[in-house]
């Protein structure tokens, strides 16, 4: 089956269903990330990045490379992103420094880590890299997901 057709079943499925991501709102996420820039345990320990490591980690595992580990710093850059993402409506790339992986409009872990999987750009990018961090929001019902990787 093809990349596209398997994209547009899982789209499908998830509209289909109704299901929507959980998360912090987006204006207490944004108080969030802006006041406890310093003390990022709240970010990294958060269930729904642990789901995003341990997906990501798995891949990796699937093709013989060891696990990526989390790092605090990409996960604030990587939290702010998907913020601004949700907040502006824009899927755009953060010019960060590190590899990154962006997406919009799938509302869980697995279906995200699944679409970066597919696509063969994103697929090496999960596989490059000791370090990562995720971030991802939904606002309005369009969730938003970042990962990246050095």
């Amino acid at each position: 089956m093809c990349l596209n057709r398997k994209l547009l079943i899982v789209a499908l499925t998830l509209a289909v269903t109704g299901v929507v991501a959980t998360g912090v709102r987006s204006a207490e996420m944004s108080e969030r990330v802006e006041k406890n820039s310093q003390n990022l345990e709240w970010l990294v320990k958060h269930p729904t990045i642990l789901r995003l490591l341990e997906l990501h980690n798995q891949e990796r595992a699937r093709v013989g490379l060891f696990p990526s580990k989390l790092n605090p710093v990409m996960c604030l850059a990587a939290q702010k992103h998907a913020v601004w993402m949700a907040e502006t409506g824009w899927m755009s790339h953060s010019g960060l420094p590190y590899r990154e992986n962006i997406f919009m409009g799938v509302s869980t872990p697995e279906a995200a880590t699944n679409g970066w999987i597919w696509s063969p750009a994103h697929h090496t990018n999960m596989l490059s890299g000791a370090e990562v961090g995720f971030g991802y929001m939904t606002l309005n019902g369009r969730p938003c997901w970042c990962s990246v990787m050095q």
